[in-house]
């Protein structure tokens, strides 16, 4: 009786431990993510003196691998410049998580980040590695699934994503990033 408990423990905790594992894809990314900006950058384009930089953005991911971004970034130097500035990029993620992701906007260089998805695809945590005087983090938090075709209203629910062990019910299919407290 003891060896076939032990048994079932050890083999229950082995498939715990495969379900806990999380694939992710590009739709893994997909509605609005608030971002919290910090770091260093060129005060100017070809500048070399270096600011302090702040600021927060909204970026939107369509599951497909693009994005578009509002951000509001304040210098330390250069001060709040460009109020609701847009962007545009791509983003293309890796089965465990971690990718890459670039930003244009008028008037700066494109930035290359490279990225990790965490919490099942609710928190994005990015660096700028290029340009090199640009060093700036960022962390964003899931918001809201992207509206339905043709309305302003929030989906129902997110393109399934592969991400086994999911606390949102062991159905192995992830519906999307949970929102918290609401």
């Amino acid at each position: 009786m003891k060896i076939t408990l032990t048994v079932l423990l050890l083999t229950a905790t082995a498939l715990w431990g495969q379900d806990n594992v999380t694939t992710c894809t590009n739709a893994t990314l997909q509605g609005d993510y608030g971002f919290t900006v910090t770091g260093t950058r060129p005060s100017a384009p070809g500048a070399t003196t270096i600011e302090t930089v702040v600021g927060v953005a909204m970026t939107t991911f369509d599951g497909n691998g693009n994005l578009t971004q509002t951000d509001n970034i304040h210098g330390s130097i250069s001060g709040y410049t460009a109020p609701d500035r847009q962007g545009t990029g791509t983003y293309s993620l890796n089965p465990d998580c971690s990718g890459t992701m670039q930003v244009s906007s008028p008037g700066s260089p494109t930035l290359t980040l490279r990225i990790v998805v965490v919490d099942r695809g609710s928190e994005v945590r990015t660096a700028v590695v290029a340009p090199a005087p640009v060093m700036v983090t960022s962390n964003g938090h899931f918001i809201s699934p992207p509206a339905r075709p043709g309305t302003n209203r929030p989906a129902a629910r997110l393109p399934n994503t592969i991400c086994r062990g999911s606390p949102r019910g062991g159905s192995g299919v992830s519906r999307g990033p949970r929102v918290r407290g609401g």
